[in-house]
């Protein structure tokens, strides 16, 4: 039962008042040492914004030699962070068996949130949002960037 005065937003803040995370991006991002991006493409049916072949990569983090394969909604197609998880929602609810298939195959995959944020910013997700993200079955990760913009 939820309790009253609640309007149905989760708020992943620290209860301090305060705006929105900006410059947010969501991304569903599927890892594995040995990943070949085109079978995750044709076993997704999604084409991805970014792929990264297995081995070191001077970009990324120190020790990270995973192959990457990844679906990105960022500001340059929707401003707002729910806008950016109503682009896409869809697109992973529907290949979320696929998903599932995969991640019981040691495949690391996740629905990521990026953004920048300050001491007392939040990030906002309905519960309508929260419940299908609960139902794909796949980890939802955020990542607040604490960094001066």
């Amino acid at each position: 039962m939820a309790r009253a005065g609640w309007d149905g937003a989760v708020d992943f803040s620290s209860g301090q008042a305060g705006g929105e995370w900006v410059l947010t991006d969501v991304s569903l991002v599927v890892k594995k040492s040995d990943l070949d991006p085109d079978t995750v493409t044709a076993r997704l049916g999604l084409e991805p914004t970014a792929v990264r072949p297995p081995g070191q990569d001077r970009w990324g983090p120190p020790g990270e030699i995973d192959g990457q394969w990844r679906l990105q909604c960022d500001e340059r197609t929707a401003r707002k962070l729910s806008e950016q998880l109503d682009e896409i929602l869809p697109l992973v609810e529907r290949c979320a068996p696929q998903l599932r298939e995969m991640m019981a195959e040691g495949f690391e995959i996740c629905l990521a949130v990026h953004g920048f944020a300050d001491n007392d910013s939040r990030a906002f997700f309905s519960s309508t949002v929260v419940s299908r993200i609960a139902s794909l079955g796949v980890p939802l990760v955020l990542k607040p960037n604490l960094n001066a913009r």
